[in-house]
């Protein structure tokens, strides 16, 4: 039981960690759950995810290869959706696309809207070209779940690469709505925006650069970036939120109140945020305690 009690708060743990984007943190945290329960699946799994996030490839690959060797064993005698699923995700990391398929395929006769597997078929069928097969599979994952930020950005990529742009635009423009300062569908965004246009550097270039440099903690190359991006184009709503979102982290309310404003001139549901006039309410709060701070003039 004491085992038992480790083993699920150091779970709870990681899982925190990952959606704070505590990747280092979150890997350390599993190798202790994995320390205590070495066959514990699940665990290599989500070490093999993390050492692909963190740039760690030769690690990746070897917790993927353990992973498809315990998969495989225990396929032997029984084939549950979960080893089938785990055993698509070591196949696929290690670009064994061929035999992922067959793995995906028998994974959704026996669970045909199961979304993890819909989204890998999906993938499948977009790196052979099979663009409108693909549409079909990622429609089918966001009938499930149409906020499904991987799926939304597989299908703006889809979308472009069948000359769909302003679709595949709306899809990268709700990824905005969910994650302010996502750096795929910034990356996807400008190269729409260079596919449609011609352009060889795009105001979302420079935005990515941004979100980079505050990744860093260099705040301000990230505010020179944002004005930079702004300088190209001053169009887009989402670069002003996110350039509104660093004000705050910067403490310059004032800036963040004029760019936020700016976003919901552009789009009135910038950032996802409907509730303007609360939100706004609870800027100039903090604006009037900067004011009397001293952090911020009249």
């Amino acid at each position: 039981m004491l085992f038992k009690n480790r083993f699920d708060k150091l779970q709870k743990r990681a899982a925190r960690a990952v959606k704070n984007r505590e990747y280092v943190k979150a890997q350390n945290t599993y190798l202790e759950c994995l320390a205590l329960d070495p066959k514990d699946i699940g665990t290599v799994n989500n070490l093999a995810q993390l050492s692909h996030v963190l740039g760690e490839d030769d690690k990746a690959r070897g917790y993927n290869e353990m992973l498809l060797e315990a998969c495989d064993e225990r396929l032997k005698n029984e084939r549950t959706e979960e080893l089938l699923i785990l055993k698509s995700n070591a196949l696929v990391s290690l670009k064994r696309n061929d035999e992922a398929i067959e793995v995906i395929d028998e994974l959704l006769e026996i669970s045909p809207d199961h979304v993890l597997g819909l989204f890998h078929k999906a993938q499948y069928l977009e790196s052979n070209g099979e663009y409108e097969k693909s549409l079909h599979y990622i429609n089918r994952v966001l009938a499930n779940d149409y906020c499904n930020v991987p799926a939304l950005l597989s299908k703006g990529r889809v979308l472009t690469e069948l000359d769909q742009f302003e679709r595949a635009r709306n899809c990268y423009d709700f990824v905005f709505k969910l994650e302010t300062k996502n750096k795929a569908a910034i990356n996807l965004k400008s190269q729409l925006i260079k596919k449609q246009n011609g352009y060889v550097i795009t105001s979302h270039d420079l935005m990515l650069k941004a979100i980079e440099s505050w990744d860093r903690e260099d705040l301000k190359s990230a505010e020179k970036y944002f004005k930079k991006a702004l300088d190209i184009d001053s169009s887009h709503d989402e670069i002003w939120f996110a350039q509104g979102e660093l004000f705050i982290r910067m403490g310059k309310i004032t800036d963040a109140i004029s760019s936020f404003e700016k976003a919901f001139e552009l789009n009135s549901i910038s950032g996802g945020i409907s509730k303007k006039k609360e939100f706004f309410k609870m800027l100039k709060v903090m604006l009037k305690i900067n004011r009397l701070l001293g952090y911020e003039k009249e």
